[in-house]
């Protein structure tokens, strides 16, 4: 795996979501590196990455192979889920979970989320037309905001450099079939958890069944599926006000 480095200090890892790559965290990452040392991960297949095996066992056990133990782990979307799993595997000094579920899909007792078919439509469109696909999801994942049309034009430069094929259908395939929900109580770091009002990929009612005794919950009103990007600022002082309190 690719893992971008900076700042000085204790670890602070950073998992981007799905279609993306490490480079999502570029705006915020350099204040972040004034009191951490942080990892920019590229997951495999995606940036600088070479394609492996794509269970969640499997990436899992690589992330924590790969990177130092007792870090603080911020993972967004997809990236969230994995970083849900490794904290449910091992301690970890912190957990931010940004605009992700521990179960994508909805399923008994789990509305708030995206259903199956939705989720499968994406794979199948996958497989005819990969970047107007990816095309698609970032306009889902902006609509809502108050600065989608520029927010947009951001998020298309990742389409340059786009995932491999086979890490998008897998990482759909990782969404569509996750659930965590029965394992969330071994946490037992402190754990902060961001959603945005409108997103309309992990709607912010998740929260209300979202759960365990060291996880703090906030929302940002006016941001959908990226508020580490729409709303910076805010996000950034909710961030660094928990982050004062591990460091």
């Amino acid at each position: 795996m690719f893992i971008k480095q900076q700042g000085q200090g204790k670890p602070l890892i950073l998992l981007h979501g799905w279609g993306f790559n490490g480079d999502i965290w570029n705006d915020i990452a350099p204040e972040l590196a004034n009191n951490w040392r942080v990892y920019q991960v590229d997951l495999p297949g995606h940036g600088r990455s070479s394609i492996n095996e794509y269970s969640l066992p499997t990436l899992t056990e690589q992330l924590i192979n790969d990177l130092p133990s007792d870090a603080v782990w911020i993972g967004w979307s997809l990236g969230g889920l994995l970083a849900m799993n490794i904290a449910i595997q091992q301690q970890v000094k912190g957990l931010v979970l940004i605009a992700t579920s521990p179960c994508f899909t909805t399923a008994k007792n789990w509305p708030h989320a995206m259903t199956a078919e939705v989720l499968q439509q994406f794979a199948n469109q996958l497989k005819i037309d990969t970047i107007g696909t990816l095309r698609r999801f970032l306009a889902l994942q902006v609509r809502g905001c108050d600065n989608a049309r520029q927010l947009l034009r951001n998020l298309n430069s990742f389409l340059t450099n786009p995932p491999s094929t086979t890490a998008l259908q897998s990482g759909l395939q990782l969404l569509q079939t996750t659930d965590l929900r029965s394992q969330l109580k071994q946490i037992n770091s402190p754990s902060l958890l961001c959603l945005g009002k409108r997103d309309k990929i992990v709607p912010f009612e998740v929260g209300e069944n979202f759960q365990w005794s060291t996880l703090r919950k906030t929302i940002i009103k006016p941001a959908s599926h990226i508020p580490f990007l729409s709303h910076q600022e805010i996000f950034m002082d909710i961030l660094q006000d928990f982050l004062r309190d591990l460091n």
